[in-house]
C-alpha cells in the first residue's frame, strides 16, 4: 500500500509469506515463503503481484532475505548446515555460497548501501543477541 495510506494490496498467495527486502528498483520483492514449515525458501515476486519464483530448494530454513545495493545478490540467513549462518547468492537464485562459519547463530543480514558492511544479528551460544558488522 501507498506510503501515505490506503488499500492494502495482497500480492502472494502462498499460505506463509514474510517479507524482507525490495529489489534496488522496486520492481520485486524477496521474501520467505513455502507451504512446509519449518523448511521454508527464499522467493521473489513482482512487487505488483504474479508468479512467485522459488530461489533455493535445500533442507532446512532460508530467510531473511535482503538485495545488495546494486541488486546483483541476495544475503540471507539459512540453517542448511544445521547451523544459521549467513549467506548470499546471485538474484535468480544460482551460485550461493555461506558468507559467515563461526559458532554464533547469523541471521538478518542487511548490506550497506555502500555495499563495504553487512549488519546482521549474531545469537551468541547463551541467546544474548548482538549486532555485528562485517566487512564484506
Amino acid at each position: 500500500m501507498p506510503a501515505t495510506g490506503g488499500e492494502p494490496k495482497k500480492i502472494s498467495s502462498e499460505a506463509l509469506s514474510f517479507w524482507h527486502g525490495w529489489s534496488p528498483d522496486g520492481k520485486t520483492i524477496a521474501y520467505c515463503g513455502g507451504a512446509d514449515f519449518p523448511n521454508l525458501d527464499v522467493c521473489t515476486i513482482p512487487a505488483e503481484g504474479g508468479t512467485p519464483k522459488r530461489l533455493t530448494e535445500t533442507e532446512g530454513l532460508d530467510d531473511g532475505p535482503d538485495y545488495s545495493p546494486d541488486g546483483k545478490y541476495i544475503y540471507f540467513h539459512s540453517y542448511r548446515t544445521k547451523h544459521m549462518q549467513i549467506s548470499r547468492m546471485n538474484n535468480d537464485g544460482s551460485n550461493p555460497e555461506q558468507m559467515t562459519f563461526d559458532q554464533n547463530a547469523n541471521w538478518f543480514p542487511h548490506p550497506s548501501p555502500n555495499a563495504k558492511w553487512i549488519a546482521y544479528i549474531a545469537y551468541t551460544s547463551d541467546e544474548n543477541k548482538i549486532i555485528h558488522l562485517e566487512k564484506m
